[in-house]
């Protein structure tokens, strides 16, 4: 069975459980960490409760998936992922506000990673998201942005997908905006932009903080027109490429 780390605390405070999360990532051990309240939109609680870096801290953690689901879909996905792994840990990361089940997510593609949630036959710029903010990409396509938009739920399940298959996601000539409510080190390997938080949170009301920190359907559609001028014209190579990583992994 797979052990789990039973918790309703915010995400910020996997800080205080960092030591038995890598313990189990290093002992190559099937536990699941449950975390809620993933981003600044715990709103009043202010920035001691906003995970900022965690994502980053989880997502360069070895051995150890960092599951952001969007919806439904993709919450089953992140159990059945837990379940599946035998000698890897996850940390899901949850949100605490209500989110809508979107129109195209899977549970069976999450289990790649990351997949297109909508699609346009041109596509002028590539939208891609996780967990709450997912739902800022698809709403910015709905506007009428000529986008593709894709989840990317767990980078680390993405990145042992074959280069065919990730570069169908994130083709040569299309620019890519990454938008999710943390840190925005570790995006420039899939996206040309992103729309993050590169400093600490605030307190406010979950509409008033996103509209300051630019997390509404009306910014999103305003920085990817943005990109899709500045790219306009020009040879845009896709920033998944075939890498040589030379460090040791050795088989326990």
């Amino acid at each position: 069975m797979v052990e789990s780390f039973p918790t309703v605390l915010p995400l910020n405070f996997i800080g205080y459980a960092y030591g038995a999360v890598i313990l189990s990532a290093l002992s190559r051990v099937r536990v699941l960490y449950i975390f809620t309240h993933d981003s600044i939109f715990l709103g009043e609680d202010g920035p001691t409760h906003q995970p900022i870096e965690k994502y980053t801290l989880c997502r360069a953690t070895p051995n150890l998936h960092f599951f952001r689901p969007a919806d439904g879909n993709e919450v089953t996905a992140a159990y059945i992922s837990s379940i599946n792994h035998f000698h890897t840990p996850t940390v899901m990361s949850l949100s605490r506000q209500a989110l809508p089940n979107l129109e195209g997510t899977s549970v069976e593609k999450s289990f790649l990673g990351g997949y297109i949630v909508g699609d346009v036959p041109n596509p002028s710029i590539i939208l891609v998201g996780t967990g709450s903010e997912l739902h800022l990409c698809t709403g910015a396509k709905d506007k009428g942005l000529n986008a593709r938009v894709v989840s990317l739920p767990c980078w680390e399940l993405f990145d042992e997908q074959s280069l065919e298959y990730r570069k169908s996601i994130f083709p040569d000539g299309i620019p890519v905006l990454s938008v999710e409510a943390g840190a925005t080190t570790g995006w420039s390997k899939y996206a040309h932009a992103s729309i993050g938080i590169d400093s600490f949170g605030a307190s406010g009301t979950i509409s008033g903080l996103a509209k300051e920190y630019g997390f509404t359907v009306e910014n999103v559609c305003e920085k990817a027109n943005l990109i899709i001028d500045h790219f306009k014209g020009k040879n845009v190579q896709s920033r998944v490429i075939e890498t040589f990583t030379f460090s040791h992994h050795p088989k326990l």
